[in-house]
Parts: C-alpha cells; structure tokens; sequence
C-alpha cells in the first residue's frame, strides 16, 4: 500500500501539460575544478519553466525523470520515503523507506522507466549491503520486486521497454554478467556475454520482446551494439554520434571511458531507440538522439545546455 498525499508547489494550472525536461540541483562554489549541492532540487519544463521540488534527500542520486517526462520520483529526505510525483502535482509516498538502512541512504540511486510505471532503487558498493534493490509500482507506490546483489558503483540496472522486466549487469564475472528479473523478482536469464557487451553494459536496455538488449559502447567511436540473450550472440553494431566527449582508459579495469560523460538509453518502440547524452562538468552539454535498430539511422533529436548544476536527471525531451 502507498500513501497518497498532496505535493507543495504544484505545477499551475495552465502548464500540466508540459513535460519535465530534466530535474537538477545547483551549484554553490566558484572552484572550476569541484562542485558542491546548493539548496533544494528543481526542474524545468520543456516550456522552460522552472519549478521547485523541496524535501530530496542527499544521495548519490536521488531524483529520477520519466523518459516521457510525465512523472519523477525521489527520496524524501525527512523520512527516506520514496515520493512518486505526476505533472499535476499529485503524488503517491512508499508506505516504508525506500531504503532500509538510513546509514546507506546517501551511496543510493533512483531510476526511472521510460513511461513512468516503473521505479527502482539500489545501493551501495559491492559486497558493502545485505539489502536488495527494490522495484516500486508509480501509479500506487508499492514494493513489487528486490533484485539481490546489484550496487550503485560496480552494476547497473535498467527497465525493459514494456516495463515488465528488469535487466542487471552485474561485474561479478570477467566480463561482467546480464541477468533478466520479472517483476515477482525472479530470475528468467543469465549470461556471460562477450566483453564489447559486459565491459559497456552500464548503459544497456532490455527490448519489450524480452531478449534483445540495446548496449553503448563508450569510445572515441562510440556505438550501439544489439546483444540477444537468448543465442547469446552479437546481432547488430553501428556508429553513433561522438559529442566531443573526453575518453580515457581506466587504470584498475582497463576499460575505455568517457570522462564527465552520462548516456541514458530508451526503447522508445520495437526497434527504435532514444539515447540521451550528457557531457561535462559545470556546464552540460546535452544532445538527444532518435536510433532506428532495424535501417542502423541515427538523428540528433535536440540539443540544449545545463549550467550551474552539480547532479542532473534527464528525461531526454
């Protein structure tokens, strides 16, 4: 059960039918070099209108948007509840903490699903928390599922394209491994998939057939790299836009990356895709691409900059 309630600083009347462009929270420090949270989150509208969203927690990332930009979700911080939130300013609370333990609250991150249905939140670094992540209903703020052993650092976590599944990759095995959860939170698949798959999957989306994940392969040549989990094979690679992305090997892992650099993926249909690029620190540079899986085109959507931000969630509008 969720606990309805009603949300201060509703969106007026007149704007409910604007989407949420993406959720942020400023900076507060001059240094080119660090940055440090300023006051309460907001987010902008894709009318550009600014509208406060009081009351998050401090966490690694607390607030999530949408990638229809309808609805966010974040952890209140007076009781670290999860507080889903519609474009009306109506809103459902999680009966108990979104996270169980207080004392992890802050390494924890929320994720949102394309259409809104779905949000999930996980924690910690590996091996550092007994607790599972937890997959919450939006429309009514209940606890549907826990997905063990996925922490906010070293895995990942997304939701499939019809929201009925989630999809974890885990770096528990030399190339990491991908596993497929239904909604009870039981296990439907598991693999290890070759490295272009498992060393990129930190950005990687379950189609709603339920076996073909979209990956991004970071790189000075990034790409989008189709993975069918059912023969475990590679069926499709091709070229996406770079967005002068800063790209560097990481000495523990030995793996190429994209410094200052965050990809948000989205099934958007059967075989089309939406990626969601952010790039920088201080001021961030965003470009929207529409991806057709089946002809291998590529469009850049839109493209817009954030500044004067520290943390941001983008729906991708």
């Amino acid at each position: 059960m969720a606990v309805p309630a009603t949300a201060h600083g509703a969106v007026p009347a007149g704007e409910t039918s604007a989407p949420i462009r993406y959720a942020a929270v400023s900076d507060c420090t001059k240094d080119p070099h660090n940055a440090e949270r300023c006051g309460s989150w907001w987010y902008r509208t894709t009318y550009g209108k600014r509208h406060s969203l009081n009351g998050v927690a401090r966490t690694t990332m607390p607030v999530a948007v949408s990638g229809d930009g309808r609805r966010l979700a974040y952890i209140r911080a007076k009781d670290a509840r999860l507080v889903i939130r519609d474009l009306d300013g109506r809103t459902r609370v999680s009966r108990a903490k979104a996270w169980p333990s207080r004392s992890e609250l802050d390494v924890t991150r929320v994720t949102m699903s394309y259409d809104g249905s779905l949000v999930a939140v996980n924690c910690c670094w590996a091996g550092f928390t007994n607790h599972s992540a937890r997959v919450y209903d939006a429309a009514t703020g209940a606890l549907l599922a826990k997905v063990p052993g996925v922490s906010v650092h070293e895995d990942a976590l997304s939701l499939s394209g019809d929201a009925d599944q989630i999809l974890v990759r885990t770096d528990d095995d030399k190339s990491g491994r991908l596993s497929a959860y239904d909604l009870n939170g039981r296990r439907t698949t598991s693999v290890v998939p070759p490295r272009l798959i498992g060393d990129n999957a930190a950005t990687a989306v379950l189609n709603a057939d339920g076996h073909t994940v979209a990956v991004y392969v970071a790189g000075r040549k990034p790409k989008i790299a189709l993975y069918d989990l059912d023969t475990e094979l590679v069926t499709a690679t091709f070229s996406v836009p770079a967005s002068g992305q800063k790209v560097e090997r990481d000495p523990g892992e030995g793996r190429i990356v994209e410094v200052d650099t965050d990809v948000r993926l989205d099934w958007t249909g059967d075989s089309t895709l939406r990626m969601v690029r952010k790039v920088g620190f201080k001021l961030v540079r965003v470009k929207v691409y529409g991806i057709d899986v089946a002809t291998g085109s590529v469009h850049l959507q839109r493209g817009y900059a954030i500044a004067g931000t520290t943390d941001e969630a983008v729906s991708g509008l």
